[in-house]
């Protein structure tokens, strides 16, 4: 069943025993299930309904003749909206403890032939097809020949290895090593003789093929992965764990409404309990003050919103605010009847009176100055931007990330937060986020991206054909090679944008000024100000989510806080590899941070733009240097090259 459009989640599971007791009512289900999913209403093909009343019937007695009847059966698993489907995915508990899962591929051949391309080159690679009469070792192992089709087809093995890499790619449960995840493919009507070599073939070694003559092995495959426990908290968490794949602007208003996609989980389940509780059942003694923490990616935006969403619902007095005017703008216009929820920090200080809100959220507060700004940019009299926030509300909380401070008057780092709340005689709840999930949830790119900006670079390695990597990285000599690259994901319908580092002069706020020229015979504006009448532009707050934001080069003050699926970003000379370490150039440091006066804390600001730049994608990034050096570092690295 191939995938077009935008599928909804095919919500088809039960136990085991449930589908082999009652097959007349699960595959009518199965068939209505199908018809919600699918982007047009349309019925399942006879194929698709052969297989689930015939196919999945089977798995599933395989599984009751095992006692293993309270394993979940997911029928049609879609792991992304434009991804084909897995036939089934089993859910249930490992002998050794933890939740154990299976991805079957299910085949109704009847027969099979190995591969010859004297019959048909047709699925073959482009070398077998114009070899004459032989098979490269890929092909010779990786597929078979159908007479029914009269073309080569990819051995069900390797189909479940793409069904595997796909569970881990977009389940945040697969990160966890205790987790057991296995695979096979199950061909109940292959019966011929002649055929059965299949199974003794293994593309990828810890893939068994099972056949309709091996019901044994099969059903010994099962019981080695699940153990007959009446326990659904393994289907829970199939159903629970999946990576988002919409960006959070897209969502604000379903997230604040509590109906949404994401999934909170681990440390960010917890802040949310753990402020709520407080909000609910006030303790006597000190304030108390929660403070989440973690670097970019970890979900402090999405917590804080989701924490404003339920505090609503319950019908609290609740705010959010924001040391970044960007993001809070974005989710404001995302929370359509909700803007007064967002107000800004001035307007809290001058119209709120102490304890009069149950909860305060303040997110990205590593952006905060000493003291609210007002309109001029020029700081306040009176107290700081923490005693706002920590006397007015009950409950407040703020969201930090000290590795994203960009400029002098940005103050508050994690400690110098927490010594301003002891000041005011208030208890801490320190919070941490300690998993980013913003890449596709890849450990290897937060990694190697914290590694590359500390001067401690790694190898990239994105290639691990047992455990590929999610997250793209690329790198490129020539910024309009970069531009055609990202183009091609805006004509794909995903958002992409152009990002860099302030190091050229910004000349004018209409947004087309061709200010930024990291080479020769290639020059764009940066991003407009909010106060411009060009046609197509966004305002600067808009940049990073309004369609017109393409055209422009952000700065970190335009991205900061926010995403887009694919990012492209341009480094310039203020941040170069000087072989063993990087090197700042003050005088090309066109932004406020030039008003940091030591060079060890401007190589730290340096080093956290390019950081933030580098953490807006959630899909991929293709990163330029104006420095032949840095290109060079990411080629010695093994980034592939556009």
């Amino acid at each position: 069943m191939a995938g077009g459009g935008k599928w909804s989640d095919l919500e088809a599971f039960w136990p085991a025993e449930e589908m082999v007791r009652d097959p007349d009512r699960v595959v009518p289900e199965i068939t209505k299930c199908y018809e919600l999913a699918h982007p047009k209403g349309k019925q399942p093909s006879a194929g698709d309904v052969a297989a689930w009343r015939e196919s999945v019937y089977a798995v599933a007695t395989a599984l009751t003749n095992r006692g293993l009847g309270q394993v979940y059966v997911f029928v049609e698993y879609r792991v992304h909206e434009k991804m084909n489907p897995i036939d089934v995915v089993l859910a249930g508990t490992h002998p050794q403890g933890g939740h154990s899962y299976a991805a079957i591929e299910l085949k109704q051949w009847r027969t099979v032939l190995r591969p010859d391309p004297s019959k048909a080159t047709d699925g073959l690679c482009v070398s077998c097809r114009s070899a004459a009469g032989t098979l490269c070792d890929e092909c010779a192992l990786d597929r078979v020949y159908m007479p029914d089709y009269g073309r080569h087809k990819k051995h069900p093995a390797m189909q479940v290895k793409e069904n595997l890499n796909s569970l881990r790619r977009h389940h945040s449960m697969f990160d966890d090593r205790y987790i057991h995840l296995v695979g096979a493919a199950y061909l109940h009507n292959l019966k011929d003789p002649k055929s059965q070599w299949i199974s003794r073939i293994k593309p990828t070694p810890d893939i068994p093929t099972f056949t309709a003559r091996q019901p044994a092995d099969l059903r010994e495959f099962l019981q080695t992965h699940f153990m007959p426990v009446a326990d659904a908290s393994a289907a829970q968490a199939l159903l629970d764990r999946r990576r988002p794949v919409a960006l959070l602007t897209s969502e604000v208003g379903a997230i604040v409404d509590g109906h949404t996609q994401f999934s909170l989980v681990e440390n960010q389940l917890e802040a949310v309990n753990s402020v709520m509780d407080a909000l609910r059942s006030p303790s006597p003694g000190a304030k108390k003050v929660f403070v989440v923490s973690g670097r970019a990616g970890t979900g402090k935006s999405l917590i804080a919103l989701t924490l404003l969403g339920q505090a609503l619902k319950e019908r609290y007095d609740a705010k959010f605010v924001s040391g970044g005017i960007a993001s809070r703008e974005n989710f404001k216009r995302g929370a359509r009847g909700k803007g007064k929820a967002f107000p800004t920090l001035n307007k809290v200080a001058d119209d709120v009176a102490a304890n009069e809100l149950d909860l305060l959220l303040c997110d990205e507060a590593h952006r905060l100055t000493e003291r609210p700004q007002t309109g001029s940019f020029a700081m306040r009299r009176g107290e700081s931007s923490v005693s706002v926030i920590v006397t007015r509300a009950r409950v407040p909380v703020f969201f930090v990330d000290g590795d994203q401070r960009l400029f002098a008057e940005e103050i508050w780092s994690e400690q110098e937060l927490t010594d301003a709340i002891y000041e005011l005689r208030a208890e801490i709840v320190p919070i941490r986020l300690d998993r980013a999930y913003r890449a596709v949830g890849s450990s290897t790119y937060d990694a190697w991206m914290k590694r590359f900006l500390n001067g401690d670079p790694l190898p990239w390695h994105a290639d691990d054909d047992q455990d590929p990597e999610p997250f793209e990285l690329y790198y490129t000599d020539s910024p309009a090679r970069m531009e055609k690259f990202l183009q091609s994901k805006l004509d794909a319908e995903l958002s992409a944008r152009m990002s860099a580092g302030m190091c050229w002069d910004w000349t004018d706020h209409t947004g087309t000024a061709p200010d930024v020229a990291p080479e020769k015979g290639w020059a764009r504006p940066w991003n407009a100000g909010d106060s411009h009448s060009t046609p197509g532009v966004p305002k600067r707050r808009f940049w990073a989510t309004d369609p017109g934001g393409f055209g422009q080069i952000g700065c970190v003050h335009t991205a900061q806080g926010l995403e887009y699926e694919w990012g492209g970003v341009i480094m310039g000379a203020d941040f170069t590899w000087a072989g063993d370490a990087w090197v700042v150039d003050r005088e090309h440091v066109r932004s406020k941070a030039r008003r940091v006066s030591s060079d060890k804390d401007l190589l730290e600001r340096i080093r956290n733009a390019y950081g933030v730049l580098m953490t807006r994608s959630i899909r991929g990034t293709v990163l330029y240097s104006v420095d032949p050096g840095t290109r060079q570092l990411f080629a010695d690295l093994g980034v592939p090259k556009l």
